[in-house]
């Protein structure tokens, strides 16, 4: 939302949820290219081998057998890989990083479910400004030591940083300084503004929880985390090993002796090529058009089910041509969300209906689904003296679909007599200030799952969000709109917070500068004696967990 100069911006460099993907994909860009355009007007129909239940699916189940090595191929980050949860920022880092740590919660499959890891339960005072975290009895770090509040402690300082990567999700709400204990196993988080969601704030990729007294240097070179695999080896850009922890507190978890995670391949047909031969087991975020050649194959499992990253077009709603509120809902008729998604992902992604945050909690589901409405969206355009409207959609090989939609929505725009300049720009620069983030009038983005409400609005729209791409509450009568968020994310009673929530949405939905088209799929690639690996809507193969994989006997 506001962006209230330099501390803003870099608030926004330091908050990964999104970043992360963005970083960590950039070998996958031929994939997402032009070549994609082949597939628009095609059938969205998918074909996998997978089970699928309620948005999940699953590699066949079978009595899970113990040992072997999973190695897992990832797109390389080079140099700049690391292991240290505060300073990870690509793919390849987090899935790393998932193995060695824990969370103090997770996000289940359905998204609106808190899955219990490190802390079994929260709770909070009247009005939401006092959580209290019950923290896990029995658990052990991978050198023996008992886990216990003070390890909470410690990370909680951690995350005070602003040079963490862990900081922005909890940025100027939590009163760092008076975290404090309550017992062996109790911790009491003190908030500066009153948050009903708190916990899905403690989801973040990056926030894992550290060990007391870790330093910088133990965490970039000799790990230590309560996490189902115990650190082994680390060469930045080539290969990381881990060992199977035996003592980990999800007893009989996980099944395979180690992981092996391969981050050397420069390119996707390499990588297509080694899950193809066995080199490698497992290949996640699968480019869409490499899953539409291999889906009938033999020599590989595509795994696939819908998730909640969602792609966005931004409008800046506080000056320029889209200040108009009647301009940003005719470029939302304007798109053709089928289109887009067939085009762009080859089929793989739903409709999406210009709402961050599906599937979570008082998501407003009721509102109409947009459609494309080109004659409604000129005469919108002519009312607001913009018939002849025309600017540009910077893009990058960011990720798979990123150029093509941009493609397609300017060829759409034609229709209603919109030019829209599509200006290809470096990866390496399109989320930084020197290639125009954040500061774009029009612009190509997208969102990784969100539990909450709360933190969706916090990452986007809220007062002080990192990521407000549309500038949302600059405009005219933005306070107004402001205050209705933030007593959204105070609201401790159910109904109170549904009705809040669904303002706040109506607003966005009416009023707010977010095209979002597709909620897409999350693809892996397999061999075909893995079992037991899933990919759900919480998040990249269910959040990083192979705990329950294992491999098959031939």
């Amino acid at each position: 939302m506001a962006q209230d100069g330099e501390n803003s911006r870099e608030a926004a460099d330091r908050f990964t949820r999104r970043r992360a993907i963005i970083a960590g994909s950039q070998g996958a860009l031929a994939f997402g290219g032009a070549g994609l355009l082949a597939a628009c007007g095609g059938s969205s129909k998918k074909t996998s081998s997978s089970t699928s239940t309620s948005g999940s699916a699953t590699t066949a189940g079978g009595t899970p057998s113990r040992g072997g090595t999973l190695k897992i191929g990832m797109i390389t980050a080079g140099d700049s890989e690391t292991i240290n949860p505060a300073k990870s920022v690509n793919l390849t880092d987090l899935l790393r990083i998932a193995q060695i740590y824990d969370f103090l919660f997770s996000v289940g499959p359905d998204i609106r479910t808190l899955l219990p890891k490190l802390a079994v339960s929260a709770e909070h005072n009247a009005d939401a400004t006092l959580w209290t975290l019950h923290l896990r009895d029995g658990v052990t770090w991978h050198d023996g030591k008992p886990f216990t509040a003070d390890d909470v402690i410690y990370t909680f300082k951690a995350w005070s940083d602003p040079t963490s990567n862990a900081h922005g999700p909890v940025a100027e709400l939590v009163d760092f300084k008076n975290v404090r204990k309550r017992g062996p196993l109790t911790v009491e988080i003190p908030l500066l503004s009153p948050t009903a969601q708190f916990p899905s704030l403690l989801t973040f990729d990056t926030q894992m929880v550290i060990q007391n007294g870790a330093t910088t240097a133990d965490l970039t070179t000799k790990p230590v985390g309560t996490g189902p695999f115990k650190f082994v080896s680390f060469t930045p850009g080539q290969r990381s090993v881990f060992a199977r922890n035996e003592n980990y507190w999800d007893k009989g978890k996980p099944y395979v002796d180690s992981i092996v995670v391969d981050s050397s391949f420069a390119d996707e047909d390499a990588r297509a090529n080694a899950v193809l031969s066995g080199a490698i087991n497992v290949a996640p975020f699968l480019p869409p058009l490499i899953a539409k050649a291999q889906a009938k194959s033999s020599q590989v499992t595509v795994l696939h089910a819908p998730s909640v990253v969602q792609y966005f077009f931004f409008m800046r709603v506080d000056k320029g041509p889209f200040a108009d509120v009647r301009v940003r809902q005719a470029m939302k008729l304007i798109a053709d969300r089928p289109a887009l998604i067939n085009g762009a992902l080859a089929g793989f992604g739903s409709v999406a209906n210009d709402l961050v945050g599906v599937k979570t909690e008082y998501y407003a589901s009721d509102l109409p689904q947009r459609e494309q409405d080109i004659e409604q969206a000129k005469s919108l355009l002519k009312a607001a003296g913009q018939s002849d409207l025309s600017f540009v959609l910077p893009t990058a090989n960011a990720l798979p679909g990123f150029n093509p939609s941009a493609t397609l929505f300017a060829q759409q725009a034609a229709k209603a007599g919109v030019t829209v300049h599509v200006k290809i720009v470096s990866p390496s620069i399109y989320y930084t200030p020197a290639g125009g983030f954040l500061k774009r009038p029009f612009s190509l983005d997208l969102g990784a799952p969100f539990q909450s409400l709360t933190e969706v609005y916090r990452t986007f729209y809220a007062t002080g969000a990192p990521f407000n791409e549309t500038w949302w509450g600059k405009q005219d009568g933005g306070e107004a709109k402001l205050k209705v968020i933030r007593d959204a994310m105070a609201a401790v009673d159910p109904a109170k917070a549904k009705d809040l929530w669904h303002e706040a949405q109506r607003q966005q939905y009416e009023e707010g500068g977010t095209i979002a088209w597709t909620n897409s799929d999350d693809i892996v690639a397999l061999t075909p004696n893995v079992r037991g690996v899933k990919v759900t809507p919480s998040g990249y193969v269910n959040n990083f967990n192979f705990n329950d994989a294992f491999l098959a006997s031939a």
